[in-house]
């Protein structure tokens, strides 16, 4: 037996109790209950019907979620759990041993907070600090010397912190996969997007430019990616908000034949991207590539 919805001439739903058995050879379905329009059934209606029947059947390990409380102090242990299995799967802590020891906070464990932040519900730095409880960590004042606890400033001087690593750890999480999953990046697929900022205030990289977004009253920074066949980022570069897409380009080719031992490479881009100038940097290069280009501008 099954829950079935159905619809009359006038477009209305009903709800049936349905079930399905074989006769001479073919499948056939009887109506066991008629429950009424589905907009003339309240939930509190259907929680009933369910109960009754749990209550009826017998049936053990049933819990209605909504008679259940929800805790004022929840904590989420187990995003932390999954966390630590991928810091380990990837070797995380070979990584960081090398950073300077001088940091006084734990670089490692932030990123991991914010890992798990960007896996559950990405949010700002700021809201990962407000919900460091949640997580299941103890908030403090940067001025405090209370080394079991978390202060914003140390989550924002993490990103600074990796940001002039950046390179080595595209590199350490690229061979790790390899490693891990005995993969080869042969296909390489790149685009660019910008990403805006709520205001119109501009320095080296924040600048007015083409907006993908349509923001064209807000500063903004280019990103260019590159990500392999299982959609596995390979690398991303930062410019300035009013860099043609097709000049970043030719830093990205050479950063991957300078950072990886690449194999056959399919270079794979879309027809903004690909001037002449580009075409002739990817014949160059060895790489292989699929274009969208028009015949004339070949």
């Amino acid at each position: 037996m099954y829950v079935r919805t159905v619809k009359n001439n006038q477009g209305k739903e009903y709800l049936r109790i349905v079930e399905s058995y074989r006769e001479n050879g073919k499948n056939k379905q009887k109506i066991i209950a008629n429950l009424g329009r589905i907009d003339t059934i309240s939930r509190k209606e259907v929680e009933n019907i369910v109960d009754k029947l749990v209550q009826i059947y017998d049936i053990k390990g049933y819990v209605n979620l909504n008679s259940v409380e929800e805790a004022p102090d929840k904590k989420n242990y187990g995003i932390k759990v999954i966390a630590d299995k991928l810091f380990e799967r990837y070797e995380m802590d070979k990584f960081f041993e090398k950073m300077d020891k001088k940091i006084r906070f734990d670089v490692e464990d932030l990123l991991k907070i914010m890992v798990m932040n960007r896996i559950i519900e990405p949010k700002s730095k700021l809201g990962i600090f407000n919900d460091l409880d949640y997580y299941g960590f103890k908030r403090i004042d940067e001025a405090e010397t209370d080394e079991e606890g978390i202060a914003l400033q140390w989550l924002y001087r993490t990103l600074d912190v990796l940001a002039q690593k950046k390179e080595e750890l595209e590199k350490h999480l690229y061979s790790q996969r390899i490693s891990l999953f005995n993969s080869v990046v042969d296909l390489v697929f790149y685009d660019v997007t910008t990403l805006a900022f709520e205001t119109q205030q501009t320095n080296e990289l924040m600048q007015m430019g083409y907006s993908k977004d349509k923001k064209f009253n807000e500063s903004q920074v280019v990103l260019g990616m590159s990500i392999d066949r299982d959609r596995m980022p390979v690398s991303f570069d930062i410019y300035p908000g009013n860099t043609f897409e097709g000049h970043t380009f030719k830093d990205t080719i050479e950063a991957m034949k300078k950072r990886y031992e690449l194999g056959k490479v399919i270079v794979v881009s879309d027809r903004g991207m690909m001037s002449r100038t580009n075409m002739e940097i990817v014949e160059n290069s060895d790489y292989e590539f699929i274009v969208g280009k028009s015949i004339k501008q070949l």
